[in-house]
């Protein structure tokens, strides 16, 4: 991996967490690429012994990946450091959360301890809970059941019972927060790749016969997009990873958790027994981080929609967000989709449904002013009209004979919505109205200049998609020209946005285009140029390329400005947990002597007035460099991984 402060940031997350062990052999891994273990023994100057227990923990983990092919008579085994996954460690909070969130404290519970294990069978884990089936007793344990991070508010607690934790865990699975884990998972990708195109070239000859190497090329190229998508993907179908079973229904002595698992019985026979669908305890299973940025970009996604309508269509815009989270499976996925749009593919969401989830306790009354009349307020009747009156566009335009059925459509919308009001019972008045209001927040919403959603139809009071590559690409933006404008200052958010419309300028006319002179758009120009974010261009008009004939154009590349402002984000982040560290070693036997349990508690007693405050400054930096950790976390997601 060439992206140095990327390595430097691993190793310090990695020291973190695991220790100073596991940090030295990732970072090896890091800096020399692919590495048997002899050689990485002799690298990082550890015992071979050392080093063998060590990458066991990594790859239990999926943090080191492996794979084996034979060199003469045996097999030599290489390792390889999946630095994205070691970031990924930083977002277990937030995917804790998330899971509290959607399921609940069970939800929690589980996803929480496979961070911890990494991958799983689900008979050992199911086992390692130290669950059964009896009613659960409240008496005090040894925190068996509770998170290492020792904070009692993240803090997650069993479930009640061995057949509730394995409910969650068939939820969790049917949802895609859990996938299963295969061999591919734990090799590189680079030999994946090359294995399934040798095994894909392998099947066109045998197809075609003798055919040249660029049709087979072709060939091959358009299957390997296909069966590699497919291989990220895994088994995609309703019951992948599941069982049937059949049960008494007298003797479920559990309820199922939701919805979903209600429906997920098939039949039930005269016997008096059900089949229903549970998680089968042989597959092997890990968290999917990539299910869980689906749900962080759509939290991005509320925010930007927050500030740019408001607070109401935000939480519509959530609503719809999060009816679209099971049907899609990975960010990158839904933004291929869009590339290749298929209308049968794309996911709609009417505003009926939209109605149907969303709280009761979101407010609409009053959230939309009603729109101005000519006749003090009152509407004006069809009936009114002289007959023999030429019916009237736009400006006074004679609408054509063709907009009759237009008039019919709306003569119909307008009796729905005046004359059934008085045949209408007032709770049904008042649904159909809070309908019509979701619906013109969402008319909002697609009327907007960054298109939040686009309208597809009329069922239902209408079907509303949501196209996810423009507005990732517009999120970017925004992310970038804001940090842009907090660094240089606003001429130099202007100046991006001239270059990203009229493309490569020199210095006179991009001056001219921003209205100012071009002696004082220089000093922001060569700023930008240092950062990485704006690039120069040298256009010679004779051979000996001297500067008086040379035209200097600048032009802005938004991909390779991000790619540069994310190595200075690793960095940040870097030194931020550095400087946590640090912070917290200079403190460290008074954080030790302030944790016994023989002293919390009864702090103002066992500890003096000096040793209070020093710990009180160090929590208040602590939480400040934390804060900054998590901003700074968030524009990684936004620039990288959405």
């Amino acid at each position: 991996m060439s992206q140095k402060n990327a390595a430097e940031l691993c190793g310090v997350v990695l020291k973190e967490i695991y220790g100073e062990v596991s940090a030295k052999v990732a970072s090896v891994l890091l800096e020399y690429g692919r590495l048997n273990l002899t050689t990485l023994a002799r690298y990082s100057q550890l015992p071979e012994r050392v080093v063998k227990q060590t990458l066991v923990v990594l790859i239990q983990l999926h943090l080191v990946v492996h794979f084996s092919h034979k060199e003469g008579f045996r097999d030599e085994v290489y390792y390889e450091c999946a630095w994205m996954k070691i970031y990924e460690l930083l977002h277990a909070g937030k995917m804790i959360a998330m899971a509290r969130d959607r399921f609940g404290n069970d939800g929690a519970y589980v996803v929480d301890h496979m961070l911890q294990m990494g991958h799983v069978r689900v008979s050992d884990f199911l086992a390692g809970s130290g669950l059964s089936n009896k009613p659960k007793v409240d008496v005090p344990s040894l925190d068996l059941n509770e998170s290492t991070t020792g904070d009692s508010d993240s803090a997650t607690t069993a479930p009640a019972s061995l057949s509730s934790l394995k409910a969650i865990m068939g939820d969790l699975l049917q949802r895609r927060y859990l996938i299963q884990v295969f061999e591919h998972h734990m090799q590189p990708e680079t030999d994946v790749v090359n294995a399934l195109r040798l095994q894909v070239a392998k099947q066109v000859k045998e197809r075609q016969g003798v055919i040249s190497d660029l049709k087979l090329k072709k060939l091959v190229d358009v299957q390997m997009t296909e069966k590699m998508r497919d291989l990220a993907l895994g088994d995609v179908s309703e019951h992948a990873g599941m069982k049937k079973r059949m049960v008494d229904v007298e003797s479920m002595d559990f309820q199922r958790p939701n919805k979903r698992a209600r429906l997920a019985n098939t039949f039930e026979d005269v016997s008096g027994k059900e089949a229903i669908w549970e998680i089968d305890e042989n597959i092997v299973v890990r968290v999917n981080h990539d299910k869980f940025l689906v749900l962080f970009r759509n939290m991005e996604l509320v925010a930007l929609s927050e500030r740019r309508v408001g607070k109401i269509p935000s939480l519509i815009y959530k609503e719809l967000l999060k009816i679209m989270e099971d049907k899609i499976l990975c960010c990158q996925d839904a933004i291929a989709d869009q590339d290749n749009p298929d209308p049968k593919k794309k996911i709609k969401i009417s505003t009926l449904e939209i109605f149907r989830n969303l709280d009761k306790e979101v407010e609409l009354e009053g959230t939309i002013a009603p729109l101005p009349t000519n006749n003090g307020g009152k509407k004006r009747q069809r009936d009114d009209l002289d007959d023999d009156s030429t019916p009237q566009g736009a400006n006074g335009a004679v609408k054509p004979e063709d907009d009759d059925d237009d008039d019919d459509e709306e003569e119909g919308e307008d009796s729905f919505n005046d004359d059934d009001d008085d045949e209408m019972d007032p709770e049904a008045i008042a649904k159909k109205k809070r309908m019509n209001l979701i619906k013109m927040h969402l008319e909002i919403l697609a009327q907007d200049s960054y298109h939040f959603v686009n309208l597809e139809g009329t069922r239902a009071l209408g079907e509303w998609s949501v196209n996810f590559a423009a507005l990732t690409k517009t999120l970017k933006q925004v992310e970038f020209e804001k940090i842009v404008e907090q660094k240089f200052g606003g001429i130099a958010t202007r100046l991006l946005r001239i270059l990203q419309d009229k493309g490569k300028l020199d210095e006179k006319q991009l001056a001219t285009i921003a209205f100012r002179k071009a002696t004082t758009i220089r000093s922001t120009l060569s700023s930008l140029q240092e950062s990485g974010h704006v690039e120069l261009q040298e256009v010679p008009k004779t051979t000996d390329r001297a500067a008086s004939r040379t035209i200097f154009l600048w032009f802005y590349d938004p991909e390779r400005a991000r790619l540069n402002l994310l190595h200075d984000i690793y960095k940040a982040l870097a030194r931020t947990l550095q400087r946590i560290a640090q912070e917290k070693h200079d403190v460290l036997p008074l954080l030790e002597k302030a944790e016994r349990t023989d002293i919390q508690g009864k702090e103002e007693l066992y500890l003096s007035k000096g040793e209070r405050r020093t710990i009180a400054r160090f929590r208040v930096m602590e939480e400040k460099l934390l804060a900054q950790v998590l901003r700074l976390d968030r524009q990684v997601l936004v620039f990288r991984d959405f």
